[in-house]
């Protein structure tokens, strides 16, 4: 029973590293995901000599519910460590002063955005915002004034 717990540990890691091989090769660091692939190559080929030899098919579903939590936990992981994630914002509203108003906003807190002509459903002139949002900090800026504000917002956020 150590036996298959200490396997499932040592599985746990090498998805960490196999999964933060990826993350580190979308951030360019060649270095580290050179070296998290030799580690975790060097762990997969011992596990694979582990399950093959081992007399009943359990550990292999052992290992391999392992391989998922260590997957899950790289994730977790890269995403506590990770830089901030750009947020797109696109904004709208009925009244053209609250778009103006927003747009002021926006740009006095240095959060960058393209502000474009809109139309209500009336065909009434407003503007249409996009907001870039990069940090977490400019995000509750912006959740803060949408939430305070007597005006009545349309947004829609997708994460990049």
């Amino acid at each position: 029973m150590l036996n298959i717990i200490i396997l499932s540990i040592i599985k746990i890691i090498d998805n960490i590293l196999s999964t933060g091989k990826t993350i580190l090769i979308q951030r360019n660091k060649a270095i580290l995901a050179g070296i998290s692939v030799i580690v975790s190559q060097v762990i997969f080929y011992k596990l694979i000599d582990a399950v093959a030899d081992a007399e009943s098919d359990l550990i292999m579903y052992i290992i391999s519910i392992a391989s998922g939590v260590g997957t899950y936990l790289a994730i977790l992981i890269g995403n506590k460590f990770s830089k901030e994630r750009l947020y797109v914002n696109i904004l709208l509203s009925d009244d053209m002063d609250a778009m103006i108003e927003l747009r002021n906003y926006l740009q006095e807190h240095k959060i960058t955005n393209l502000t474009t002509d809109g139309y209500t459903k009336d065909f009434k002139k407003t503007l249409a915002i996009t907001a870039y949002v990069e940090t977490k900090e400019k995000s509750k800026l912006l959740d803060k004034y949408i939430d305070e504000s007597n005006n009545k917002y349309k947004r829609i956020i997708q994460k990049v």
